[in-house]
């Protein structure tokens, strides 16, 4: 989909369109037991072969080049030792309640008897590591696991996927038809604020954005957008901070542009999407939370 075409939605009132599906979504099962001594040797050929192929892992959307990749025993997904203390001392860093909380994520492992071995690498069950509450999601085709310290689709109460009851149920939304676009129902909440923008032919102009904008399409929640600090995205980045204070909570991966004289920045994670909208200053006027991802971009 067109980055510019998307900045639209971001932009104005009226500029509005539906994106198009994220995958197909499948949840991580926890680990398959013990296999039967007949299917061991193939089994373990699999595994073998999947573990050769080097799969990427994601912590929260960003690509892990340094901690290694997942890997496959006796139908157990495993993590290398090092993305465990990664992912869990991120988890730590936005919920105080862990139960390793000041506590080394090592020694808390090792307390926990977590600790296992795969190949001669120190490795973690993925189940053990979502019982500390952290979220996985393993993808196909090609294959990844995805680790989040939080549900990074969220806004307060409100996932993206939601139903149109379910957003009402959280929040007062005016809902409108969908301006002769795809979207079934377009949805407003809040106080408007000017929002200015240059447009293609460099002319400056302005237009007025609510609190918290919507869509719903098939009555399932596409799109999120809010120019308004009452609301933040799941590791805490809002309306009025500085793209310095979006690279600190949500990583330095990320597609950068320059469009309509505001730069964004866009993160991919499992699922969807995050925008980040700024000024020249770079503080942050919109944020964008969306249902799909760039095309090329995919993770």
């Amino acid at each position: 989909m067109n980055i510019r075409m998307i900045l639209g939605c971001l932009m104005t009132l009226g500029l509005l369109f539906s994106a198009g599906k994220a995958d197909a979504r499948a949840l991580f099962q926890t680990d398959a037991g013990n296999a039967g001594n007949a299917g061991d040797t193939e089994q373990q050929g699999e595994e073998a072969e999947e573990n050769r192929l080097e799969h990427d892992l994601y912590i929260d959307g960003q690509l892990q080049t340094y901690t290694g990749g997942p890997v496959f025993q006796k139908g157990i997904l495993y993590v290398p030792i090092q993305a465990a203390v990664q992912v869990m001392n991120d988890k730590e860093d936005i919920d105080r309640n862990v139960p390793y909380e000041g506590e080394s994520s090592f020694d808390f492992l090792e307390e926990q008897d977590y600790i296992e071995e795969v190949d001669g690498q120190e490795v973690v069950r993925v189940s053990n590591i979502q019982e500390l509450g952290i979220r996985a999601e393993w993808l196909d085709n090609p294959g990844r696991l995805h680790l989040e310290t939080a549900d990074l689709l969220t806004v307060g109460d409100m996932r993206i996927g939601d139903s149109m009851e379910e957003v009402d149920d959280t929040l007062t939304i005016d809902w409108k038809t969908g301006f002769g676009k795809p979207s079934d129902y377009i949805g407003f909440h809040g106080d408007m604020h000017e929002f200015t923008y240059t447009n293609r032919y460099g002319e400056e102009r302005s237009g007025e954005v609510p609190d918290m904008q919507l869509e719903i399409i098939d009555d399932e929640l596409t799109y999120m957008i809010f120019s308004s600090s009452d609301f933040e995205t799941a590791k805490g980045a809002a309306v009025g901070d500085t793209l310095f204070d979006v690279r600190r909570l949500h990583g330095s991966e990320y597609i950068e542009q320059t469009i309509d004289g505001k730069k964004v920045y866009i993160y991919h994670v499992s699922d969807g999407s995050l925008w980040f909208i700024a000024n020249e200053e770079e503080e942050v006027e919109r944020i964008g939370i969306w249902d799909f991802q760039l095309e090329g971009y995919e993770r």
